[in-house]
């Protein structure tokens, strides 16, 4: 059958029984789509129920130092006098709009299974394997620096080797601060928003038609009102399934929008998730402009995830890569939208982090540089290496400098989603995921599974002295289709504060692994099948 009849089929069935099972049909997309272990949804619907005041007084109270115009004068500013405000309702779909919804879900599915299909080499060549991917990862991430009895983090030519792979240099002189979940995260970047004076860039995978969209709609269209300039980099196609309403209003409202897509590749996604406010803080991770983030609906999901606070000349750096998507992709389709600066003046130092941004865009015969950095930073570790991501499923070359690491003594610690964290129609590939970390396991890591609601954070830390943060999954899509941008950050002090964050996690919010039986299930045939084509990493020897 050809794909415009099946997609035409799958939007005629999407229409006609929208009004009386409209759930149901959602449901079945979105379990098809898990079971396919496809990126198509990063959540759950948010529930729509009571709403609460957000406090929305300074967050910087607690010391945290920023800039104000005078780079002689680092403090606090002081808190400024603000009122609480009701949070906005989240928007109601027009039938259309819910129809536009189950089309986005139909298109972006096909366009995954189709990916993934053609990539798996069922009928044809294929991508380059997993397998050949990591011979050329484990090439480059050799090290000619030998341990001297201090970190290799302090050694200046695993450094500079560091650099290169990642694809960036550290800048020196940064303060960070880790956000730990949505209601921390979004209470600084509320903050800024209301309080931008020139401008507010922010890239997501989406923003959603529920409260907080609704709430970060408000807040950009008051900014831009002001003067402040903002732009905005959201996936193109995703917005055809999230954030219908919301972006279809930004528009209207004036905002300028670039709407991100990968030509020639229909299943690859952007999926970095960033906001830079005058020039001088950068708040990046792993939180969407959604519920589940936030934690704004009081009676939605809450789930667990990370960011980070970025103030110093890294912010320079976080503007000219913004930049260089913006004005490239504007370039590349013909968009009329305003070009920004190509380099941005380098603030004032104001604290002790090195910090170096990774960015990610597969396929990469060699491995993206992301992992490549993940793996590198993996190979100098000597005492610890602590892992909370939220879907787990190692390439080889992953696998194998963990195994690495184990047999010269470091810690290995992995946290991640149980069976019952993550979506119970999402089992299959839950399965997959347990399976491949027990060689790791039988190796003596430490296996944590998240309990309750989903984990969707995703940082490492190593000798309790470098972290990597940021959108990247540690999963097969973050080398095929998924754009990604993460943060590599140098600096003992907050590296240590991560590390309780970590401690606190595992030890509240987990169940460690004790036995194989725990990774290794009752496979269904399904989950076999899946295995075999779609992961193929983990079956070909």
């Amino acid at each position: 059958m050809r794909k415009t009849h099946i997609l035409t089929l799958i939007a005629a069935l999407s229409v006609s029984l929208q009004a009386q099972t409209k759930p149901n049909i959602e449901t079945r997309i979105k379990r098809t789509a898990q079971e396919m272990g496809i990126s198509v949804y990063e959540e759950l619907p948010a529930g729509k129920s009571s709403f609460e005041s957000l406090n929305t007084a300074s967050p910087f109270a607690d010391g945290f130092v920023i800039t104000d115009k005078n780079p002689q004068n680092l403090g606090v500013i002081p808190e400024p006098s603000l009122n609480s405000s009701t949070l906005p309702k989240p928007p109601s779909l027009s039938f259309s709009e819910q129809t536009n919804v189950y089309w986005g879900y139909a298109v972006t599915l096909w366009n995954s299974l189709s990916a993934q299909i053609s990539d798996s080499g069922v009928f044809s060549s294929g991508a380059p394997s997993f397998e050949d991917i990591s011979k050329k990862l484990l090439t480059r991430t050799q090290s000619s620096v030998k341990p001297s009895g201090k970190s290799l983090f302090e050694e200046e030519n695993f450094l500079r080797e560091f650099e290169k792979i990642a694809g960036s240099n550290f800048t020196s002189g940064n303060k960070v601060k880790y956000l730990i979940d949505g209601e921390e995260s979004f209470k600084y970047k509320d903050y800024l928003i209301k309080n931008a004076k020139k401008s507010v860039y922010v890239t997501t995978w989406a923003f959603y038609d529920d409260i907080t969209g609704e709430d970060a709609l408000n807040m950009l269209v008051e900014a831009k009102n002001r003067g402040v300039d903002v732009k905005i980099i959201l996936d193109a196609k995703i917005i055809n399934s999230h954030g219908v309403s919301v972006v279809k209003r930004m528009e209207k409202a004036g905002l300028q929008l670039l709407k991100f897509r990968e030509s020639g590749r229909p299943a690859d996604i952007w999926h970095v998730k960033m906001i830079i406010v005058d020039g001088e803080y950068v708040i990046m991770g792993g939180m969407n402009f959604g519920d589940p983030y936030s934690h704004k609906d009081p009676a939605g999901l809450k789930w667990r995830d990370t960011d980070v606070l970025i103030m110093g000349p890294a912010v320079a750096k976080a503007q000219e890569f913004f930049a260089k998507i913006w004005n490239g992709e504007s370039d590349k389709n013909g968009l009329n939208l305003p070009r920004m600066a190509q380099s941005y003046q380098e603030g004032p130092a104001v604290g002790n982090a090195k910090v170096s941004l990774s960015y990610s865009n597969p396929p990469a015969a060699e491995g993206t540089e992301i992992l490549a950095a993940i793996i590198k930073a993996i190979r100098g570790a000597q005492k610890k290496i602590n892992i909370e991501n939220a879907y787990f499923v190692p390439i080889p070359a992953l696998t194998q400098v963990l195994l690495e690491a184990r047999n010269r003594g470091v810690e290995v610690n992995i946290f991640t989603n149980s069976k019952d964290s993550i979506d119970p129609e999402a089992k299959s590939v839950s399965d997959i995921s347990m399976k491949s970390m027990l060689p790791l396991f039988k190796a003596g890591a430490n296996i944590y599974l998240k309990k309750g609601d989903t984990l969707h954070s995703k940082f490492m830390t190593v000798d309790e002295t470098f972290v990597s943060i940021g959108s990247y999954n540690l999963h097969p899509r973050g080398e095929r289709y998924d754009s990604e941008l993460n943060a590599n950050i140098i600096d003992k002090e907050t590296a240590l504060s991560l590390d309780k964050t970590f401690e606190k996690d595992i030890n509240t919010l987990a169940v460690k692994v004790t036995s194989d039986k725990q990774l290794v299930p009752d496979q269904s045939w399904f989950s076999s099948i899946i295995e075999k084509y779609f992961f193929a990493q983990l079956s070909r020897k």
